[in-house]
Protein backbone atom coordinates (compact mmCIF):
# COMPACT_ATOMS: atom_id res chain seq x y z
CA UNK A 1 0.00 0.00 0.00
CA UNK A 2 1.65 3.27 -0.51
CA UNK A 3 2.00 5.90 1.75
CA UNK A 4 0.14 8.96 2.71
CA UNK A 5 0.94 11.97 3.10
CA UNK A 6 -1.16 12.63 6.50
CA UNK A 7 0.83 11.35 9.15
CA UNK A 8 3.31 14.84 8.61
CA UNK A 9 0.19 17.03 9.58
CA UNK A 10 -0.70 14.94 12.07
CA UNK A 11 2.28 14.63 13.49
CA UNK A 12 1.96 18.37 14.08
CA UNK A 13 -1.65 18.43 15.43
CA UNK A 14 -0.33 15.63 17.98
CA UNK A 15 2.64 17.62 19.18
CA UNK A 16 0.40 20.91 19.42
CA UNK A 17 -2.17 18.62 21.76
CA UNK A 18 0.51 16.97 24.11
CA UNK A 19 2.73 20.06 24.97
CA UNK A 20 -0.05 22.60 24.74
CA UNK A 21 -0.66 24.07 28.45
CA UNK A 22 -3.04 22.08 29.88
CA UNK A 23 -6.95 23.43 30.68
CA UNK A 24 -9.91 22.08 32.14
CA UNK A 25 -13.70 22.64 30.46
CA UNK A 26 -15.79 24.64 32.62
CA UNK A 27 -12.94 26.02 34.86
CA UNK A 28 -13.56 29.13 34.13
CA UNK A 29 -16.79 28.99 36.59
CA UNK A 30 -15.14 27.32 39.59
CA UNK A 31 -13.68 29.41 42.75
CA UNK A 32 -9.77 29.35 42.73
CA UNK A 33 -8.30 28.78 46.76
CA UNK A 34 -4.88 28.51 48.02
CA UNK A 35 -4.32 25.47 51.01
CA UNK A 36 -3.91 28.27 52.79
CA UNK A 37 -6.93 30.00 52.10
CA UNK A 38 -9.13 26.53 52.34
CA UNK A 39 -8.23 26.31 56.07
CA UNK A 40 -9.15 29.71 56.69
CA UNK A 41 -12.23 29.13 55.01
CA UNK A 42 -12.80 26.13 56.92
CA UNK A 43 -11.92 27.45 60.50
CA UNK A 44 -14.57 30.11 59.78
CA UNK A 45 -17.24 28.05 57.96
CA UNK A 46 -17.35 24.38 58.74
CA UNK A 47 -20.66 22.73 59.89
CA UNK A 48 -18.66 19.73 61.80
CA UNK A 49 -16.25 22.35 63.13
CA UNK A 50 -19.01 24.30 64.53
CA UNK A 51 -20.54 20.93 65.92
CA UNK A 52 -17.46 20.44 67.59
CA UNK A 53 -17.14 23.96 68.91
CA UNK A 54 -21.00 23.67 70.13
CA UNK A 55 -20.65 20.66 72.14
CA UNK A 56 -17.52 21.78 74.02
CA UNK A 57 -19.03 24.74 74.61
CA UNK A 58 -21.70 22.40 76.04
CA UNK A 59 -19.34 20.47 78.12
CA UNK A 60 -17.20 23.48 79.24
CA UNK A 61 -20.66 25.05 80.53
CA UNK A 62 -21.73 21.68 82.07
CA UNK A 63 -18.94 21.61 83.84
CA UNK A 64 -18.46 25.24 84.95
CA UNK A 65 -21.97 24.39 86.70
CA UNK A 66 -20.57 21.41 88.35
CA UNK A 67 -18.35 23.85 90.52
CA UNK A 68 -21.16 26.25 91.41
CA UNK A 69 -21.93 26.71 94.90
CA UNK A 70 -25.49 25.93 96.37
CA UNK A 71 -28.04 28.89 96.34
CA UNK A 72 -29.54 30.48 99.67
CA UNK A 73 -33.16 30.39 100.39
CA UNK A 74 -35.19 33.54 101.14
CA UNK A 75 -38.75 32.68 102.42
CA UNK A 76 -41.49 34.56 104.46
CA UNK A 77 -44.32 32.61 106.19
CA UNK A 78 -47.45 34.72 107.59
CA UNK A 79 -50.04 32.77 109.72
CA UNK A 80 -53.33 34.18 111.19
CA UNK A 81 -54.85 32.44 114.05
CA UNK A 82 -58.32 32.81 115.77
CA UNK A 83 -60.07 32.02 119.16
CA UNK A 84 -63.37 32.78 120.41
CA UNK A 85 -63.53 35.57 117.92
CA UNK A 86 -59.98 36.46 119.47
CA UNK A 87 -57.56 37.09 116.06
CA UNK A 88 -53.84 36.91 116.38
CA UNK A 89 -50.82 36.36 113.78
CA UNK A 90 -47.52 35.63 113.23
CA UNK A 91 -45.01 36.48 110.62
CA UNK A 92 -41.47 34.39 109.91
CA UNK A 93 -38.45 35.74 107.92
CA UNK A 94 -36.15 32.85 106.80
CA UNK A 95 -32.56 32.68 105.22
CA UNK A 96 -31.60 28.73 104.45
CA UNK A 97 -28.19 28.20 103.13
CA UNK A 98 -26.65 24.43 102.79
CA UNK A 99 -23.47 24.40 103.60
CA UNK A 100 -20.75 22.17 102.21
CA UNK A 101 -17.11 20.87 103.36
CA UNK A 102 -14.36 23.54 101.90
CA UNK A 103 -12.27 19.51 100.77
CA UNK A 104 -15.40 18.72 98.80
CA UNK A 105 -15.41 22.54 97.43
CA UNK A 106 -12.12 22.42 95.97
CA UNK A 107 -12.44 18.87 94.57
CA UNK A 108 -15.21 19.55 92.86
CA UNK A 109 -13.75 22.92 91.17
CA UNK A 110 -10.51 20.82 90.42
CA UNK A 111 -12.94 18.24 88.32
CA UNK A 112 -14.24 21.04 86.72
CA UNK A 113 -11.11 22.55 85.71
CA UNK A 114 -9.95 19.35 83.97
CA UNK A 115 -13.26 18.80 82.68
CA UNK A 116 -12.99 21.58 81.21
CA UNK A 117 -9.20 21.28 79.78
CA UNK A 118 -10.36 18.46 78.05
CA UNK A 119 -13.40 19.63 76.56
CA UNK A 120 -10.61 22.06 74.74
CA UNK A 121 -8.27 19.50 73.79
CA UNK A 122 -10.82 17.10 71.83
CA UNK A 123 -12.10 20.27 70.19
CA UNK A 124 -8.33 20.57 69.43
CA UNK A 125 -8.23 17.05 68.26
CA UNK A 126 -11.49 17.25 66.19
CA UNK A 127 -10.07 20.45 64.15
CA UNK A 128 -6.74 18.79 63.38
CA UNK A 129 -9.02 16.04 61.93
CA UNK A 130 -11.07 17.81 60.23
CA UNK A 131 -8.35 20.43 58.81
CA UNK A 132 -6.98 16.94 57.93
CA UNK A 133 -9.73 16.16 55.65
CA UNK A 134 -9.55 19.68 54.11
CA UNK A 135 -6.33 19.44 53.37
CA UNK A 136 -6.91 15.69 51.65
CA UNK A 137 -9.56 16.96 49.75
CA UNK A 138 -7.67 19.88 48.34
CA UNK A 139 -4.99 17.29 47.34
CA UNK A 140 -7.76 15.07 45.76
CA UNK A 141 -9.23 18.28 43.56
CA UNK A 142 -5.92 18.92 42.49
CA UNK A 143 -5.03 15.19 41.43
CA UNK A 144 -8.47 14.91 39.58
CA UNK A 145 -7.93 17.95 37.38
CA UNK A 146 -4.82 17.31 36.45
CA UNK A 147 -5.94 13.67 35.70
CA UNK A 148 -8.26 15.33 33.54
CA UNK A 149 -6.41 17.49 32.17
CA UNK A 150 -4.19 14.56 31.07
CA UNK A 151 -7.07 11.88 30.40
CA UNK A 152 -8.45 15.00 27.82
CA UNK A 153 -5.05 15.31 25.99
CA UNK A 154 -4.92 11.91 25.25
CA UNK A 155 -8.29 11.90 23.89
CA UNK A 156 -7.67 14.48 21.82
CA UNK A 157 -4.90 13.00 20.09
CA UNK A 158 -7.19 9.75 19.84
CA UNK A 159 -9.88 11.75 18.04
CA UNK A 160 -7.06 12.88 15.69
CA UNK A 161 -5.63 9.99 14.99
CA UNK A 162 -8.67 8.36 14.09
CA UNK A 163 -9.65 11.87 12.10
CA UNK A 164 -6.44 10.68 10.20
CA UNK A 165 -7.40 6.73 9.98
CA UNK A 166 -10.61 7.79 8.06
CA UNK A 167 -9.18 9.26 5.88
CA UNK A 168 -6.52 6.89 5.32
CA UNK A 169 -8.65 4.18 5.36
CA UNK A 170 -10.72 5.87 2.28
CA UNK A 171 -6.74 6.03 0.56
CA UNK A 172 -6.35 2.28 0.94
CA UNK A 173 -3.53 3.00 3.44
CA UNK A 174 -4.99 1.08 6.38
CA UNK A 175 -7.36 -1.78 6.51
CA UNK A 176 -10.57 -2.04 7.98
CA UNK A 177 -9.40 -3.71 11.51
CA UNK A 178 -7.12 -1.02 12.01
CA UNK A 179 -9.79 1.81 11.88
CA UNK A 180 -12.50 -0.20 13.75
CA UNK A 181 -9.70 -0.43 16.42
CA UNK A 182 -8.88 3.02 16.46
CA UNK A 183 -12.56 4.06 16.61
CA UNK A 184 -13.19 1.61 19.72
CA UNK A 185 -10.40 3.29 21.29
CA UNK A 186 -12.11 6.45 20.71
CA UNK A 187 -15.11 5.20 22.19
CA UNK A 188 -13.21 4.05 25.39
CA UNK A 189 -11.22 7.64 25.49
CA UNK A 190 -14.59 9.36 25.28
CA UNK A 191 -15.60 7.49 28.10
CA UNK A 192 -12.74 7.78 30.59
CA UNK A 193 -12.65 11.33 29.84
CA UNK A 194 -16.78 11.84 30.85
CA UNK A 195 -15.76 9.65 34.13
CA UNK A 196 -13.07 11.74 34.67
CA UNK A 197 -14.69 14.96 34.48
CA UNK A 198 -17.69 13.58 37.04
CA UNK A 199 -14.59 12.89 39.37
CA UNK A 200 -13.26 16.64 38.88
CA UNK A 201 -16.76 18.02 39.31
CA UNK A 202 -17.22 15.54 42.62
CA UNK A 203 -13.63 16.51 43.88
CA UNK A 204 -14.33 20.18 43.99
CA UNK A 205 -17.81 20.11 45.36
CA UNK A 206 -16.08 17.43 48.25
CA UNK A 207 -13.65 20.81 48.84
CA UNK A 208 -16.45 23.32 48.59
CA UNK A 209 -18.53 21.47 51.32
CA UNK A 210 -16.07 21.02 53.32
CA UNK A 211 -14.73 24.70 53.30
CA UNK A 212 -18.01 26.87 52.43
CA UNK A 213 -21.26 25.05 52.76
CA UNK A 214 -23.27 27.68 51.87
CA UNK A 215 -22.39 27.28 48.54
CA UNK A 216 -24.41 24.68 47.70
CA UNK A 217 -23.80 23.46 44.19
CA UNK A 218 -20.81 25.77 43.55
CA UNK A 219 -17.80 23.84 42.91
CA UNK A 220 -13.91 25.33 44.50
CA UNK A 221 -10.64 23.96 43.00
CA UNK A 222 -7.09 24.25 43.95
CA UNK A 223 -5.38 27.52 42.78
CA UNK A 224 -1.57 25.77 43.35
CA UNK A 225 -0.16 22.49 42.69
CA UNK A 226 1.44 20.50 45.03
CA UNK A 227 4.48 20.41 42.96
CA UNK A 228 7.72 19.06 44.37
CA UNK A 229 8.49 16.56 47.57
CA UNK A 230 7.10 17.20 51.17
CA UNK A 231 9.03 17.83 53.48
CA UNK A 232 11.45 15.02 55.59
CA UNK A 233 9.49 13.57 58.99
CA UNK A 234 11.71 11.62 60.69
CA UNK A 235 9.97 8.69 62.73
CA UNK A 236 12.28 10.14 65.95
CA UNK A 237 10.43 13.86 65.29
CA UNK A 238 6.91 11.89 64.66
CA UNK A 239 6.90 10.08 68.01
CA UNK A 240 8.50 13.04 69.66
CA UNK A 241 6.10 14.87 69.24
CA UNK A 242 3.18 12.30 69.96
CA UNK A 243 2.65 13.70 73.76
CA UNK A 244 1.79 16.76 72.07
CA UNK A 245 -1.31 15.16 70.16
CA UNK A 246 -4.57 16.70 71.70
CA UNK A 247 -6.46 13.40 71.86
CA UNK A 248 -3.47 12.23 74.33
CA UNK A 249 -3.91 15.36 76.23
CA UNK A 250 -7.82 14.93 76.54
CA UNK A 251 -7.34 11.80 77.84
CA UNK A 252 -4.66 12.64 80.45
CA UNK A 253 -6.68 15.93 81.44
CA UNK A 254 -10.20 13.64 81.92
CA UNK A 255 -7.57 10.95 84.32
CA UNK A 256 -7.05 14.12 86.23
CA UNK A 257 -10.70 15.19 86.44
CA UNK A 258 -11.76 11.31 87.14
CA UNK A 259 -9.09 11.14 90.39
CA UNK A 260 -10.72 14.67 91.53
CA UNK A 261 -13.73 13.03 91.32
CA UNK A 262 -12.29 10.37 93.66
CA UNK A 263 -11.92 13.06 95.86
CA UNK A 264 -15.61 14.27 95.79
CA UNK A 265 -16.97 11.13 96.82
CA UNK A 266 -14.33 10.44 99.66
CA UNK A 267 -16.49 13.16 101.45
CA UNK A 268 -19.83 12.12 101.10
CA UNK A 269 -19.58 10.30 104.43
CA UNK A 270 -19.92 13.49 106.07
CA UNK A 271 -22.82 14.87 105.56
CA UNK A 272 -23.63 18.71 104.38
CA UNK A 273 -25.31 20.96 107.02
CA UNK A 274 -27.52 23.55 106.47
CA UNK A 275 -27.75 26.20 108.42
CA UNK A 276 -30.80 28.60 108.97
CA UNK A 277 -31.38 31.95 110.63
CA UNK A 278 -35.09 34.01 110.57
CA UNK A 279 -36.63 36.53 112.91
CA UNK A 280 -40.37 36.10 113.84
CA UNK A 281 -42.87 38.90 114.69
CA UNK A 282 -46.01 38.34 116.55
CA UNK A 283 -49.12 40.59 116.85
CA UNK A 284 -48.98 41.11 120.39
CA UNK A 285 -45.63 42.69 119.36
CA UNK A 286 -43.00 39.96 120.66
CA UNK A 287 -40.43 38.82 117.88
CA UNK A 288 -36.88 37.77 117.76
CA UNK A 289 -34.36 36.13 115.66
CA UNK A 290 -34.60 32.48 115.33
CA UNK A 291 -31.32 30.10 114.08
CA UNK A 292 -31.35 26.40 113.26
CA UNK A 293 -28.81 23.56 112.17
CA UNK A 294 -29.55 21.02 110.01
CA UNK A 295 -27.58 17.64 110.22
CA UNK A 296 -28.58 14.62 107.98
CA UNK A 297 -28.13 11.32 109.77
CA UNK A 298 -25.97 9.15 107.10
CA UNK A 299 -27.72 5.88 108.80
CA UNK A 300 -28.74 4.41 105.77
CA UNK A 301 -26.69 6.01 102.48
CA UNK A 302 -23.29 6.85 103.12
CA UNK A 303 -22.08 7.41 99.78
CA UNK A 304 -20.61 3.84 99.03
CA UNK A 305 -22.17 3.13 95.63
CA UNK A 306 -20.58 7.01 94.45
CA UNK A 307 -17.25 6.69 96.46
CA UNK A 308 -17.25 2.80 94.48
CA UNK A 309 -18.77 4.48 90.81
CA UNK A 310 -15.84 7.34 91.06
CA UNK A 311 -13.32 4.70 91.84
CA UNK A 312 -14.02 2.75 88.78
CA UNK A 313 -14.50 5.75 86.73
CA UNK A 314 -10.72 6.83 87.46
CA UNK A 315 -9.87 3.39 86.80
CA UNK A 316 -11.19 3.37 83.01
CA UNK A 317 -10.12 6.22 82.20
CA UNK A 318 -6.59 5.81 83.18
CA UNK A 319 -6.89 2.29 81.27
CA UNK A 320 -8.38 4.78 78.64
CA UNK A 321 -5.03 6.90 78.54
CA UNK A 322 -3.05 4.08 78.38
CA UNK A 323 -4.08 2.97 75.81
CA UNK A 324 -5.27 5.99 74.09
CA UNK A 325 -1.03 6.57 74.10
CA UNK A 326 -0.27 2.95 72.49
CA UNK A 327 -2.75 4.03 69.81
CA UNK A 328 -1.40 7.01 69.14
CA UNK A 329 1.76 5.59 69.07
CA UNK A 330 0.53 3.02 66.74
CA UNK A 331 -0.62 5.81 64.37
CA UNK A 332 1.87 8.11 64.31
CA UNK A 333 4.38 5.10 63.67
CA UNK A 334 1.78 3.74 60.52
CA UNK A 335 1.28 7.40 59.12
CA UNK A 336 5.69 7.93 59.44
CA UNK A 337 5.95 4.46 57.79
CA UNK A 338 3.19 5.49 55.09
CA UNK A 339 5.10 8.77 54.25
CA UNK A 340 8.34 7.80 54.20
CA UNK A 341 7.34 4.98 51.72
CA UNK A 342 5.48 7.34 49.23
CA UNK A 343 7.78 9.87 49.52
CA UNK A 344 10.69 7.70 48.90
CA UNK A 345 8.66 6.38 45.70
CA UNK A 346 7.77 10.00 44.60
CA UNK A 347 11.87 10.87 44.76
CA UNK A 348 12.61 7.64 42.95
CA UNK A 349 10.28 7.42 39.69
CA UNK A 350 8.00 10.10 39.65
CA UNK A 351 10.26 12.71 37.39
CA UNK A 352 11.35 9.29 35.88
CA UNK A 353 7.71 8.22 34.98
CA UNK A 354 7.11 12.09 33.28
CA UNK A 355 10.18 11.84 31.48
CA UNK A 356 9.95 9.06 30.00
CA UNK A 357 6.47 9.27 29.46
CA UNK A 358 7.28 12.94 27.04
CA UNK A 359 10.25 11.14 25.58
CA UNK A 360 8.24 8.31 24.13
CA UNK A 361 5.47 10.09 23.05
CA UNK A 362 8.00 12.69 21.24
CA UNK A 363 9.85 10.05 19.34
CA UNK A 364 6.33 8.08 18.76
CA UNK A 365 5.56 11.06 17.22
CA UNK A 366 8.39 11.79 15.29
CA UNK A 367 8.61 8.19 13.81
CA UNK A 368 5.21 8.69 13.00
CA UNK A 369 5.84 11.37 10.92
CA UNK A 370 9.14 9.61 8.93
CA UNK A 371 6.25 6.72 8.46
CA UNK A 372 8.17 4.58 10.78
CA UNK A 373 5.31 3.73 12.73
CA UNK A 374 1.53 2.86 12.36
CA UNK A 375 -1.45 4.40 13.68
CA UNK A 376 -2.12 1.67 16.01
CA UNK A 377 1.91 2.26 18.06
CA UNK A 378 1.22 5.82 17.90
CA UNK A 379 -2.14 4.59 19.94
CA UNK A 380 -0.11 2.42 21.99
CA UNK A 381 2.35 5.03 22.53
CA UNK A 382 -0.30 7.30 23.85
CA UNK A 383 -1.86 5.02 26.04
CA UNK A 384 1.94 4.37 27.30
CA UNK A 385 1.82 8.05 27.93
CA UNK A 386 -1.36 8.73 29.73
CA UNK A 387 -0.50 5.96 32.23
CA UNK A 388 3.06 7.12 32.80
CA UNK A 389 1.63 10.74 33.57
CA UNK A 390 -1.26 9.36 35.60
CA UNK A 391 1.35 7.29 37.29
CA UNK A 392 3.25 10.12 38.46
CA UNK A 393 0.49 12.51 39.53
CA UNK A 394 -0.63 9.40 41.51
CA UNK A 395 2.84 9.29 42.99
CA UNK A 396 2.80 12.87 44.12
CA UNK A 397 -0.82 13.11 45.28
CA UNK A 398 -0.54 10.25 47.73
CA UNK A 399 2.91 11.60 48.86
CA UNK A 400 1.17 14.75 49.80
CA UNK A 401 -1.65 13.19 51.40
CA UNK A 402 0.08 10.21 53.79
CA UNK A 403 2.66 14.28 54.39
CA UNK A 404 -0.65 15.73 55.39
CA UNK A 405 -1.63 12.49 57.30
CA UNK A 406 1.48 12.54 59.21
CA UNK A 407 0.78 16.28 60.29
CA UNK A 408 -2.15 14.70 61.82
CA UNK A 409 -1.13 11.81 63.37
CA UNK A 410 1.51 14.21 65.67
CA UNK A 411 -1.20 16.63 66.49
CA UNK A 412 -0.14 19.25 63.98
CA UNK A 413 -2.40 22.83 64.21
CA UNK A 414 -3.99 24.32 60.93
CA UNK A 415 -2.12 27.36 61.56
CA UNK A 416 1.38 25.53 61.17
CA UNK A 417 0.31 25.02 57.21
CA UNK A 418 3.55 25.38 55.29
Amino acid sequence: MRQSRAPSSLALVLCGVFFAPSTAAGQETVRRVSLAEALEAFAGNSLALKIARSEAAGLTGMARQSRAYFNPELSFERDDLSHNDEKAWEETFKFHQQVEWPGRTTARARAATHTIRAGAARLRADSIELAFEVREAYVRAWFAEEAESIVRRTASVIQSVVEDAEVRLEAGDISAFEARRLRLARVEAEQELAEAMLRTRAARRNLAVLIEPETGVREIGPSEGMNGVPPMITSEAAIAALDGRPDVEAAASELDAARAGVDVARTYWVPSPSLGFGYRHHDDGFGGASIGLDVPLPLFDRGTGTREEAAASSSAAAYRLELRRKLALNDVLAASDRYASNRARLEAAAQGLRDDGEALLASATAAYAEHEMTLLELLDAAGAFQGARLSALSLAAEAWVSYYDLLRATGSAPENER
